[in-house]
């Protein structure tokens, strides 16, 4: 899906698709809806609310790819909600899975980028 080019119909559809794989559940198909999400949606809130959920999720490949994909609409965008992402970044970084923590610090560290916000983490 091109971004620049995206009809409403499209949209709609592709935020079909990501609510129903939301709601099956399922880790390995969250895992990369979690980076379409992040790089192919128009919308912007609708996506920081989708990875900012995923980041939550129980499985450690979910949490890390919607992590990233928050570092993605960091730089697609150019704004994200400091009160809904920047703790579930910082949570992240303390999270007990190595893999989620380095996810996390790269979205923190493109979040730093793009956004200049500064984060707490086990590295300073």
């Amino acid at each position: 899906m091109r971004s620049e080019r995206v009809t409403a119909a499209e949209q709609v559809a592709f935020r079909r698709r990501v609510e129903a794989a939301i709601r099956r559940d399922d880790p390995r198909e969250l895992a990369d809806v979690a980076l379409e999400i992040a790089l192919e949606s128009t919308e912007r809130e609708w996506a920081q609310s989708c990875c900012v959920q995923l980041a939550r999720h129980r499985d450690p490949c979910v949490r890390g790819s919607a992590l990233v994909g928050l570092g993605h609409l960091a730089r697609r965008f150019g704004q994200l909600d400091p009160q809904r992402v920047k703790r579930v970044v910082e949570n992240g970084l303390w999270d007990r899975n190595e893999h989620v923590q380095r996810q996390a610090q790269s979205a923190a560290d493109d979040l730093a980028t793009f956004l200049r916000w500064e984060f707490e983490g086990p590295s300073g």
